[in-house]
């Protein structure tokens, strides 16, 4: 299956950085001061709220000899979007290896359907590079999913969550971050449909392609109101060693004292 170059357009339209809403009071907040965020969003009042969604063009990269081009867009740009798919399991004891890749700039979303290219060479070499940037929201499972494909050393790596939790906010998920940021609701319906389908529909090239743009254009957003940390880049968590292993470690520390 070759390439495929998908233009989408939103209809929806994007309320602007500078006029935040602190949704506890309804008051503007002004630009040039400091953002300030609610702890948390209700389900009820983000279902409210107007669908943002992806209006670049996407490219669904299914074969290897396109993989090298997409690469080569990708690499000029210094931050992207991240985040991956992977078909759901309703079955116990059943797992799927991850399916989709997303990386995103501003105006193009590449999606790598990785259950038909494997986990190419360049593309593993784009994640463990430190000098590029890649920003998500619980990146950790993302990981630990690519690295069961192959091993890596993940570099350059920003989550997003993690920076949502030193501003106060509470609940760090994608979709409410979205809305604490820019008022607006991230449509979730294709999460749980079959990632390893032959073709990928349109709707769910834009729900994979959004997923990532949007972490990129949150990213652009905290920079921009300069309220970013100053450490931001993540690093996987040592694996922690089995519970006899723990329990062995502690028992030679207290006989050593």
């Amino acid at each position: 299956m070759p390439r495929q170059d998908l233009q989408t357009n939103s209809d929806s339209t994007e309320k602007e950085a500078f006029n935040q809403v602190n949704l506890n009071s309804g008051e503007i907040i002004d630009s040039e001061a400091a953002p300030r965020f609610p702890e948390r969003l209700s389900k009820e009042h983000i279902s409210t709220l107007p669908i943002l969604a992806f209006d670049g063009n996407i490219h669904l990269i299914t074969e290897s000899k396109d993989v090298s081009e997409a690469i080569k867009i990708l690499r000029q740009s210094s931050v992207l979007g991240f985040d991956t798919e992977t078909r759901p399991t309703f079955k116990k004891g059943e797992q799927h290896s991850v399916s989709l890749l997303q990386l995103s700039t501003r105006e193009e979303a590449f999606l790598f359907r990785l259950n038909y290219l494997g986990f190419p060479e360049e593309l593993v070499s784009l994640l463990a590079d430190p000098d590029i940037l890649k920003v998500g929201v619980a990146i950790l499972d993302d990981i630990r999913a690519l690295r069961k494909l192959r091993k890596f050393v993940a570099g350059g790596f920003v989550e997003l969550s993690n920076i949502g939790s030193e501003l106060g906010i509470v609940t760090c998920g994608l979709r409410n971050l979205a809305a604490i940021f820019f008022g607006v609701r991230i449509s979730k319906k294709e999460q749980l449909t079959n990632w390893e389908r032959p073709d990928l529909n349109a709707s769910q090239c834009l729900y994979a392609a959004t997923d990532a743009w949007i972490c990129l254009k949150m990213f652009s957003y905290l920079k921009k109101e300069k309220v970013l940390p100053e450490k931001i880049v993540w690093k996987m968590p040592e694996p922690q060693p089995p519970r006899s292993a723990r329990r062995f470690r502690k028992k030679k520390r207290e006989q050593g004292n």
